[in-house]
């Protein structure tokens, strides 16, 4: 799931965390010995890994039962081992299989069948939708797939039964597989099947493509799990042989990999170095000259930038790429999105006529300082504010590719951020209408550059929009700590990764410099050396 807690023993509590160092810097867990914490974080949307030691929890007793009687909601990854050491192989495995929850060690389970990580509805849900239907809940795990997108068998077996009418059956077009051991799986809402009766599968092996066919109101896949006897032998509530199929799903952390290639206008290799420009107003003299000793590739600048500025930045290197960011007001009332178009057109207009063509909503709408709580309470009434406002922007402005702006990483804060994986999954239509989609990426160590939740924060976006082209639109070490030779060479290494990843357009390091009133971590400070060891260090760069 997108959410992962490791509960470990207080009882030699740092070894545990040792054997865990790979794991976590692999795919992001957080680490905890309190398993109330565990059972509370981002509830109940939370997967709970844990090495079952006898005593390793005296509080709770036997930790599995302490679970299931108190927090029956959460999902756990139990694994049996005596030691760190045990602990540790197990993880360094699971990293090698590319098989975060170690589902693969089952002798049947299910590959993901879309390109899109992302459950929308979990199986159980809603008792009182399916109650009429005489399920106890939703019979299955509704999964994101947009229309005409692959959707793949999740196991070897034999297809039995393909319903081609899309009014006849709730499910709509849809396929069924017959598997190993009794296990059945069906495929729903289809655009179209792409097997036929009969026909021997392979996991991985496309059978189809999403739609939104049958009873179902957004493209979508519907995936049931079946095994056959099982309710007359009492193993599930559910009629029909339903099982839950989410302790069966291999989540995939590296799915995107499937369907990455080939969407891009930005190959990998092509990843551009830049940095957001001057926070505040037009890029100064001292700015240019930091552009051109750091020889960066691209800048992200605001509507009141120069004309003669981008001439003469154009003219030193006639590649240079403008980001340009619709940069206004929203933190002190209710801005409609007429009244946005209107305070953003003249400079757009102007910007346009010079051949700046993507463009970035205003960006942490998430945050109050971005509109979060005035001009939208949440990611749903986001998503309509942004389609608002890019209709009239497209329709005069037809070249440029506009971005669903990059949020305020982390969790909820009360009257300050909503979470901001919680936003961007309530506004998924604002993505998809985007033409790109933009990442914060912060940390404070170096370790913190290689983490899902800092330098790597758009893996996780990668992964729930595959078709997307990603730009980092700012990023930095956020600690004062930090010497600027360390942040150069962290900076450096950065951009490097990046460079070799397709679909990543640019990254920019935040920021050059800051308008009076605008604080934030720059290059260009009061004295020379900030803003020298930075840019030299970029400008000496060899890739």
């Amino acid at each position: 799931m997108e959410y992962q807690i490791i509960l470990l023993p207080r009882q030699n509590y740092w070894a545990w965390v040792r054997a865990c160092h790979d794991y976590v810097m692999a795919y992001g867990a957080n680490l905890t010995g309190d398993p109330e914490m565990a059972a509370r974080y981002m509830a109940p949307r939370q997967v709970v890994t844990l090495p079952l030691v006898a005593g390793a929890y005296p509080g709770q007793g036997d930790i599995v039962r302490w679970f299931e009687r108190n927090h029956p909601e959460v999902l756990l990854d139990a694994i049996e081992v005596k030691s760190p050491d045990e602990l540790r192989e197990v993880f360094k495995r699971r990293i090698e299989m590319e098989d975060r929850y170690g589902r693969k060690d089952r002798p049947f389970y299910l590959l993901w069948p879309t390109d899109y990580p992302v459950i929308t509805q979990k199986f159980g849900a809603n008792p009182q939708i399916y109650l009429r239907f005489g399920m106890p809940g939703h019979e299955g795990l509704d999964i994101r797939a947009l229309p005409n997108t692959n959707v793949y068998c999740c196991a070897d077996g034999v297809v039995y039964r393909v319903h081609s009418n899309p009014k006849s059956h709730p499910y709509g077009i849809h396929v069924r597989v017959r598997h190993q051991d009794g296990y059945k799986t069906v495929y729903a809402h289809l655009a179209r099947a792409l097997v036929r009766e009969g026909e021997a599968v392979k996991a991985g092996q496309v059978i189809g493509k999403a739609d939104s066919t049958g009873a179902s109101t957004a493209s979508h896949l519907h995936m049931t799990l079946k095994r056959e006897g099982a309710s007359r032998r009492g193993e599930t509530r559910y009629p029909k042989d339903v099982i839950d199929p989410t302790p069966f799903m291999v989540w995939p952390d590296r799915a995107a990999r499937k369907s990455i290639e080939g969407h891009y206008t930005w190959p990998a290799g092509k990843c551009l170095v830049g940095a957001v420009g001057r926070i505040g107003g037009p890029l100064e003299e001292e700015d240019l000259a930091v552009i051109e000793r750091a020889r960066l590739e691209a800048v992200v600048i605001g509507l009141s930038e120069r004309r003669e500025t981008l001439e003469r930045l154009r003219a030193t290197d006639p590649a240079m790429f403008f980001l340009l960011r619709l940069e206004t007001d929203l933190s002190d009332q209710r801005v409609t999105p007429d009244q946005f178009v209107s305070q953003v057109a003249a400079d757009l207009d102007r910007l346009y006529r010079l051949e700046v063509r993507y463009v970035e909503f205003p960006h942490q709408p998430n945050l109050q300082l971005g509109g979060w709580g005035r001009s939208f309470r949440n990611g749903d009434e986001y998503a309509e504010w942004f389609q608002a406002v890019l209709e009239p922007l497209r329709r005069d402005f037809p070249e440029a590719k506009f971005g669903f702006p990059c949020l305020s990483p982390g969790e909820a804060i009360s009257g300050w951020r909503e979470d901001a994986a919680r936003f961007l999954e309530d506004a998924e239509a604002a993505v998809i209408a985007a033409d790109w989609i933009g990442v914060s990426a912060c940390w404070t160590a170096a370790a913190g550059m290689r983490s899902p939740k800092g330098g790597r924060a758009y893996e996780q976006v990668r992964l729930q929009f595959p078709e997307k082209l990603i730009f980092v639109t700012e990023f930095a070490n956020v600690s004062a700590d930090t010497p600027p030779e360390a942040k150069a060479t962290q900076y450096l290494e950065y951009y490097r990764d990046l460079r070799t990843r397709p679909g990543m357009g640019a990254a920019f390091a935040n920021a050059l410099s800051a308008a009076a009133g605008h604080e934030g971590v720059v290059w260009r400070g009061k004295g020379e050396k900030a803003p020298g060891v930075i840019a030299e260090v970029i400008g000496r760069r060899t890739f």
